[in-house]
């Protein structure tokens, strides 16, 4: 069964196409602000450089956030819309989890949410000991030390993915026209 997985809560846009959770191929861009500009390219591309037909994929895997407002937007809408389309499943994950799902030790994952804040869970391994949370930068490092976990930065350069971990985690998104993406912060209107 051939899969397709989107991510696009920082900087980093990941697309990945695979086989029953084995990586076929992927593709990642460095983008600010703009993913939406590129999202349904790189995956046609993807599509087309393995020979593959949209209605060959048979489930769809999203990180729903938390991370940037647009960013997030960007995935979950196109998740969502790919899947009512072609009447196939689609998967949920937090984008802290996908993007730190290659690493198998006990961690922190965090995502900048600027003015010294962060984005922030703990994992060991698939099991997840705190839910994702918006925090000072400052209380997940006490936090991670009074866990005894070790905290991590994710961003467009720092980043773990195991394609087949995300699977396991994922929960079934059973109203695709309900989902929305894991914000965690209002949006400050001035």
């Amino acid at each position: 069964m051939k899969q397709l997985f989107l991510d696009s809560a920082t900087n980093l846009l990941y697309v990945a196409v695979a086989k029953n959770g084995n990586l076929i191929e992927e593709t990642i861009r460095i983008g600010k602000k703009d993913h939406a500009k590129y999202v349904v390219d790189r995956i046609a591309l993807l599509l087309k450089r393995r020979e593959l037909k949209i209605k060959e994929i048979k489930e769809i895997y999203v990180g729903v956030g938390p991370g940037s407002y647009t960013g997030l937007r960007v995935s979950v809408t196109v998740a969502k819309m790919l899947a009512y389309a072609l009447g196939i499943n689609l998967y949920q994950v937090s984008s802290l989890y996908f993007l730190a799902s290659g690493y198998n030790y006990p961690h922190a994952p965090m995502i900048d949410a600027r003015n010294g804040n962060v984005f922030a869970a703990i994992y060991d391994e698939d099991k997840t000991l705190r839910e994702d949370s918006f925090l000072t930068t400052d209380a997940l490092k006490e936090l991670a030390k009074k866990e005894a976990v070790k905290p991590l930065m994710l961003d467009e350069y720092h980043y773990q993915i195991d394609l087949k971990n995300i699977i396991k985690k994922a929960t079934l998104v059973v109203d695709v026209d309900l989902l929305e993406p894991n914000y965690l912060r209002k949006t400050k209107i001035s």
